[in-house]
């Protein structure tokens, strides 16, 4: 029984040490579905300058993560990748200093399993506030896709840990024949930081890829060549036109070259927005709130808390502080917001990160206008009419004879008590009634119609509407006529007996009652 326990420990003992030594430069050839990553990724890292000086706030993390590269088989296989790292600090201030110290190579093996990966060679170089690394690990032997994650540590003992990167390699040259650049965000405020990928087809071409870093004032890559870079956006002054002139952000196009092995190049251009915010409007009088879409999702620097600033000013860019916002929120909200001469306000947001030892950053949004729009008119209240001859003091219907009167006849209106109101929407109280501002109201009145034999009056009468103090002829044969023009208050009115209709001689009417169908219709005007 101690022999075979002998045996077996000792043949496990050597299953074991080929499983741990078997990686070389074959770890996870030609597996098609990406693993998930050994350690999740942490957030990216951030190195600020502090007041324009030589001293850098660092916020752990890589600044220029590793990317995804296509190689032709027996190529050199190096990975580089850039941490916020900064080793500058006087004595006294020591432990602001965050240096890199070592860097650890994890290969995928398949089925779940991770290794070290064996014979990585690490160079360091230091340099400002980045910590450039980079990982060699000889020539890209086996055809498939190998999968590796990083794990960088700190002087201070944090470790973070990269995204998962892909290394195809292929047997020959592959071209290029279309870019599609992707924008891991593409609105962000000033100060923030997007990935960008060349989005080459195929998939595993193996050109040559070169970015064009935008104009230095408004911000850098961290890499100019290879299948993905990151833009980071500048740091803004809040006075700066950056962000005080474009109210819908400002739009930043950095071009992409992919350069075939014959020679041959495709370009495209990836997009990328920045200031966060734009134009907004509220209904007068109406709760108003604004959470700015770049905010979802987002990452903040690794170890900071974010504290919001909303600045409002007013058409001309003068600070104000309205009663009833909510300000210090990512979600901006305004109750009530007052219809006043000022039909617009700017919103602008900063966002400050401080960590614990009280260092800060500012990212900062474009500002962009609040217009105040004027509640939409509505039309609450129409009459309808009725219209007799007033003689002698009393009303009466008008007769064919007075009709057949060589100048015409006038009659006048009286309120419509007869008429069901169920069966249109006017009211027999003669009143009109319209709510909201900058509004126009115009008439349109159908020709007469006998309502017993439908025989159509064959002249055009006028409607002359007594209204605001004021005569509006309104000709009765279906056109539509403006009876109040560009008005800016709610109107409440109601119509006297100096409304009058006057009807052409008419010889020969069919005695009864006429009706003619009133519309009656509020646009918004200036």
């Amino acid at each position: 029984m101690g022999v075979m326990r002998k045996r077996f420990i000792a043949l496990v003992a050597v299953i074991l040490l080929l499983m741990v030594a078997a990686p070389t430069n074959t770890v996870s050839a030609a597996d098609a579905t990406p693993p998930a990553p050994q350690f999740t990724p942490s957030q990216n890292g951030v190195a600020y300058n502090l007041f324009q000086s030589n001293y850098y706030f660092i916020g752990t993390g890589l600044s220029n993560q590793p990317a995804n590269q296509n190689l032709i088989q027996g190529s050199p296989l190096k990975i580089t990748m850039g941490a916020a790292a900064f080793n500058g600090w006087p004595i006294w201030l020591s432990w602001f200093n965050q240096q890199v110290t070592s860097v650890a190579v994890a290969g995928y093996l398949g089925g779940g399993l991770w290794v070290n990966y064996p014979g990585a060679k690490v160079t360091i170089t230091q340099k400002d506030a980045v910590a450039s690394i980079a990982v060699d690990l000889s020539t890209a032997k086996v055809v498939g896709t190998q999968y590796f994650q990083f794990t960088i540590t700190y002087s201070s003992g944090a470790q973070i840990y990269s995204r998962l990167v892909a290394i195809t390699t292929v047997p020959a040259p592959i071209a290029a024949i279309s870019l599609t650049p992707r924008v891991t965000k593409p609105t962000i405020f000033w100060g923030q930081v997007v990935g960008l990928s060349a989005g080459m087809t195929p998939g595993n071409s193996t050109a040559a890829v070169t970015w064009t870093p935008p104009a230095s004032n408004n911000g850098a890559l961290t890499t100019t060549s290879g299948m993905a870079t990151q833009f980071n956006s500048a740091l803004v002054d809040a006075t700066d036109s950056l962000i005080v002139n474009n109210v819908t952000g400002f739009p930043i196009d950095i071009g992409v070259k992919a350069t075939n092995p014959d020679g041959s190049t495709i370009q495209s251009a990836a997009t990328v927005t920045v200031g966060g915010l734009t134009p907004q409007a509220v209904v007068a009088r109406e709760n108003f709130s604004y959470r700015p879409e770049a905010l979802d999702p987002t990452t903040f620097p690794t170890g900071m808390t974010p504290k919001y600033q909303w600045v409002i000013t007013d058409s001309s860019h003068q600070p104000i502080t309205p009663a009833n916002t909510v300000t210090n929120d990512a979600t901006f909200s305004w109750s009530k917001v007052p219809n006043t001469p000022a039909t617009y306000y700017y919103l602008q947001l900063n966002i400050t990160f401080s960590d614990k030892n009280g260092n800060s950053v500012v990212w900062r949004s474009n500002y962009t206008p609040l217009q105040v729009v004027d509640p939409p008119p509505y039309l609450q209240a129409v009459p309808n009419m009725q219209f007799q001859l007033f003689q002698n003091n009393a009303y009466r219907p008008a007769t064919a004879g007075d009709l057949n009167s060589p100048t015409g006849t006038t009659l006048r209106y009286q309120a419509y008590q007869s008429q069901p109101t169920t069966t249109f929407d006017g009211n027999n109280q003669g009143v009109i009634h319209i709510t909201g501002a900058h509004w126009t109201l115009s008439l349109a009145a159908n020709p007469f119609t006998n309502t017993t034999t439908g025989d159509v009056l064959n002249v055009t009468p006028i409607l002359n509407l007594a209204i605001d103090q004021k005569n509006i002829p309104v000709p009765v044969n279906g056109t539509n006529t403006v009876v109040l023009a560009a008005q800016k208050d709610d109107l409440v009115t109601t119509l006297n007996d100096q409304t009058m209709l006057f009807i052409p001689q008419t010889a020969q009417v069919p005695g009864g009652t006429y009706r003619s169908l009133l519309t009656w219709t509020v646009n918004i005007s200036p």
